[in-house]
C-alpha cells in the first residue's frame, strides 16, 4: 500500500485526498460538513461514510484527520471547536471502531503547517508562519523547519482581541476571527445588506467598486495586516504563507495585504508574504502526511 487518506474536516467542507509519502495527492474529494451538530455524532457518520467509500475502491496505510480547534493528538480527542460546537470528542477511537482503519488525529492549521513546511511554500524557509484563513482564522508556527506546536492553544490567533465588538463564538467579543476570516467577511456583509454570499463573492463584488463589500474587505485588511505586524514582532519570520479558502481570492488578495502590512511596520523584519499553491488541499495532504508518521 502507497497511501495514506488524508481528510480535513473544515466549517464547510470536508477535502480528502490519498497522499503518497512524499505528500503527492490524488483522488481529491469534497464533502458537505454537517451543521448544527455539537454532538459530533452527524461528523462522524460522515468521516466513518467517506473513509469506507475510499477503501471500496483504494488500498491505503491509514487516516490522517485534522480537525478545527483545540486538539489532543496524544489521546485522539476534539478537546474544543468553536467553529463546530463539540467539546470533548472522543474521534479516534470512535472512527477506528466504526471503520476498522487506524486514525491519527491532528489541530487542523497544524497540519497545514506539515503540508507548507514540507512541500509547499516554507518549505526552504528556515522560519515561517502560515496563516490558514477559512470559515474561521488559525497559524501555524514554523521554526528552523519544524512546526512548533508544544500545546493545543498554540497559533490560534483567531481569538485575539481587535478593536471591533462582535460577539464570538468563544464567549468572548472582539476576536479577529469576527472579522478576519471567510465565515466572518460573509456573515458581516449579510448583517449589513441582507444577502448571503461567499466570502469570495464579497471581496469580487468589492473590486468592482460596491461600497459595503469594500467597506468590509477595508475593515478586514485593516485587522488582519495589524496582526500580522505582532507575528512580524515577535517571530521575525522569513516568510507568511496565506492558505484557507480565502486564500482563492488570488495574488491581488496578497499583494494587497503586503501593502497594509508594510504600511504598518517600521523596525520590524519584513515578512514575505506567499499564497498557498497547496490552497484548499493543504489540510488533507498535511494530514496523509503525519499518517505517514504515526501510522505507517
Amino acid at each position: 500500500m502507497t497511501h495514506m487518506l488524508g481528510i480535513d474536516l473544515g466549517g464547510t467542507d470536508i477535502k480528502s485526498a490519498l497522499i503518497t509519502v512524499d505528500g503527492n495527492p490524488s483522488e481529491p474529494r469534497s464533502t458537505s460538513t454537517p451543521q448544527g451538530d455539537p454532538s459530533g455524532k452527524a461528523a462522524l457518520e460522515k468521516l466513518a461514510q467517506i473513509i469506507k467509500e475510499y477503501a471500496e475502491q483504494f488500498e491505503f496505510k491509514g487516516v490522517g484527520l485534522a480537525v478545527p480547534g483545540l486538539v489532543d493528538p496524544v489521546n485522539g480527542v476534539g478537546l474544543y471547536s468553536g467553529t463546530l460546537g463539540w467539546r470533548d470528542l472522543e474521534i479516534v477511537s470512535a472512527l477506528e471502531e466504526m471503520t476498522g482503519k487506524r486514525v491519527t488525529l491532528e489541530h487542523d492549521v497544524t497540519a497545514i503547517g506539515h503540508a507548507e513546511n514540507r512541500v509547499g511554500e516554507a518549505k526552504s524557509a528556515s522560519s515561517a508562519v502560515v496563516v490558514a484563513i477559512g470559515t474561521a482564522i488559525a497559524a501555524s508556527i514554523i521554526v528552523e523547519g519544524e512546526v512548533y506546536h508544544p500545546h493545543p492553544a498554540v497559533g490560534e490567533i483567531g481569538h485575539t482581541p481587535t478593536g471591533n465588538n462582535r460577539p464570538c463564538v468563544c464567549g468572548l467579543t472582539g476576536c479577529l476571527e469576527m472579522t478576519a476570516s471567510g465565515g466572518a467577511i460573509s456573515r458581516n456583509y449579510t448583517a449589513v445588506t441582507g444577502e448571503k454570499v461567499s466570502a469570495l463573492e464579497v471581496f469580487d463584488r468589492a473590486n468592482r467598486g460596491e461600497h459595503a463589500a469594500f467597506e468590509l474587505v477595508e475593515e478586514f485588511m485593516d485587522t488582519l495586516s495589524t496582526s500580522l505586524v505582532f507575528v512580524a514582532a515577535l517571530i521575525g519570520p522569513e516568510v507568511i504563507v496565506v492558505s484557507g479558502g480565502v486564500s482563492k481570492a488570488g495574488n491581488d488578495f496578497v499583494g494587497s495585504l503586503q501593502k497594509e502590512l508594510d504600511k504598518k511596520l517600521s523596525i520590524h523584519k519584513r515578512p514575505l508574504l506567499k499564497l498557498s499553491k497547496l490552497q484548499a488541499g493543504a489540510g488533507a495532504i498535511g494530514a496523509g502526511l503525519l499518517g505517514w508518521e504515526r501510522l505507517a
